[in-house]
């Protein structure tokens, strides 16, 4: 009798352990690191997407923000963490930059996508009271002009890859004054500090619509809703084609050696809550656009937004290093 209560014992808990070697995950709540600040875009992001997708898993993600290093302290965090799909990366474009800035060793290549969510785009912008009324006032006055003032926000950065465009392009230099990221930048821009700024749209947008900045493209392909009025440049000059798209995204990652399985799941999960009415309300008042890129295609556009950028750094002189180093493609024209 002893032996017979052992022996369905020991069955029962053979059942126990398959069935948590076997179970569906998540089995408990997951991390969220936010690789900027509380009240930023990846932030804002990572806020209004995570409730949505928690009921998609079933379970809760801590989300905690980690910012430092240009998102190299959170993306750091990640891929020194388990790779079982339990912590969440929720960033933007910089670790495609990393390796050339000499930042960090890491990249895109370490992480796996679980969802590109929400990309944007740039505006070349100017002060109102400047005399550039069009795109190509612009270039012809910095082709005989080089002291123009340009606001950025260091090398890397959104509009310093944008002046790194229009030099490759155009073969034209600007004066770079540097501010601590776009809101100061368009503050200065305003004030006529500087004469023109690339701005993402979703920061310049509203001051291009009340006539406080004067937008003259929009680096696209094609207009975008947001302000019909301001032509895309591929408008004016089309080989800006060979770089774009390109633009600022936020995106969800885990680190790289994820079992198939769970990053399905949390692509699935995450691809979901981007069709809830509150997501399609947080793009809309975003200044962004849905991506929705999972799986390959999401590998795909962060490889073609590497290459942009970092070999566009490079061209105009930022880079620490080559990214021919790390066996980066250079775009093809």
């Amino acid at each position: 009798m002893k032996r017979t209560f052992i022996g369905i014992l020991s069955v029962l808990l053979l059942v126990v352990f398959a069935v948590s070697a076997f179970a569906a995950f998540p089995e408990k709540s997951l991390q969220g690191v936010i690789m900027w600040g509380a009240g930023g875009g990846t932030d804002n992001f990572a806020r209004a997407i995570t409730p949505i997708a928690e009921k998609n898993l079933g379970q809760n993600i801590v989300l905690q923000n980690k910012p430092g290093a240009s998102g190299a302290v959170a993306t750091t965090v990640l891929v020194n963490s388990p790779a079982d799909g339990y912590t969440l990366l929720y960033g933007a474009e910089n670790p495609a930059n990393y390796r050339v800035l000499g930042l960090s060793e890491l990249s895109f290549h370490d992480l796996q996508p679980i969802l590109i969510g929400v990309e944007g785009a740039v505006v070349i912008c100017v002060n109102p009271e400047t005399p550039y009324q069009t795109m190509e006032d612009l270039v012809e006055a910095a082709k005989a002009d080089k002291k123009i003032k340009m606001g950025n926000s260091g090398v890397g950065g959104l509009p310093y890859v944008a002046g790194a465009m229009m030099k490759g392009i155009h073969g034209i230099d600007f004066n770079y004054i540097q501010f601590d990221g776009d809101g100061p930048g368009a503050t200065a821009l305003m004030g006529g500090h500087v004469a023109v700024m690339p701005l993402a749209l979703s920061t310049s947008v509203e001051y291009i619509r009340s006539g406080r900045l004067r937008g003259l493209a929009v680096l696209t392909t094609k207009r975008v809703p947001q302000l019909p009025d301001v032509p895309a440049i591929t408008e004016i000059y089309p080989e800006y084609a060979q770089f774009l798209p390109w633009g600022p995204f936020y995106g969800v990652f885990v680190k790289k050696g994820t079992p198939d399985d769970v990053v399905e799941t949390l692509s699935s999960a995450f691809s979901k809550a981007m069709d809830d009415p509150r997501f399609e309300e947080y793009v809309k008042n975003s200044g962004g656009f849905k991506n929705g890129a999972t799986g390959a295609e999401a590998v795909q556009f962060l490889e073609k937004f590497e290459s942009t950028a970092s070999w566009l750094i490079y061209n105009a002189g930022g880079a620490k290093k080559s990214p021919a180093d790390f066996n980066i493609p250079e775009p093809k024209k």
